[in-house]
């Protein structure tokens, strides 16, 4: 099922090393690997634990993570990166953008798995001009449809890295990692 651009991958990955969501087996015991989620826009894989495979009729594929042994063992990501593209810098990325926002690093935001919307505020924001940074923006926020989000990317810089670190709530805490590069989408949101 093609769910993005052929240019997204995205992969969940708890064998990165330093990796805050890192883990060499997972909360069922099963040895942890990386899993290929998304595959030049097509779904590949979903992430699952021994229950969810056995009621979908997959092999269960270590994603069980539980906050410690008083709770019960959840679906979760552990490092989860949209993979590099082919632009050197973002320079690059930028050089044919006549007007548009360059939104950097997350000062918070939710996602609702229901409807498939997502919404962060920005820690950083510049405008972008002529394939240029011209101005610091104040307080900018960024909304869309993550499936549509997926199709909108037309641009991805070659260096994929984890960002900070975080967590995963769902009622129990456990530590996350994800990141990619820098990306360029057509359109989204933004106020």
């Amino acid at each position: 099922q093609t769910i993005g651009n052929e240019i997204v991958s995205v992969v969940d990955d708890p064998t990165i090393r330093g990796g805050y969501g890192a883990h060499p087996i997972d909360d069922e015991g099963l040895n942890t690997r990386e899993k290929c989620l998304i595959k030049n826009g097509v779904l590949t894989e979903y992430l699952n634990h021994r229950e969810t495979a056995h009621h979908f009729g997959l092999t269960p594929n270590a994603g069980a993570r539980a906050q410690d042994g008083l709770h019960h063992p959840l679906v979760r990501m552990s490092n989860t990166l949209i993979q590099g593209g082919t632009h050197n810098d973002m320079d690059e990325l930028m050089e044919d953008i006549e007007y548009g926002v360059y939104a950097c690093g997350s000062r918070g935001g939710q996602v609702d798995t229901g409807r498939g919307s997502f919404q962060f505020a920005a820690q950083e924001a510049w405008l972008i001009e002529n394939g240029e940074l011209t101005r610091p923006l104040k307080d900018v926020s960024v909304s869309g449809l993550t499936l549509q989000i997926l199709k909108d990317v037309d641009g991805l810089t070659r260096d994929a890295q984890l960002a900070a670190p975080g967590f995963c709530g769902k009622g129990q805490t456990v530590p996350v990692g994800d990141g990619g590069p820098i990306m360029r989408i057509s359109q989204a949101l933004v106020g």
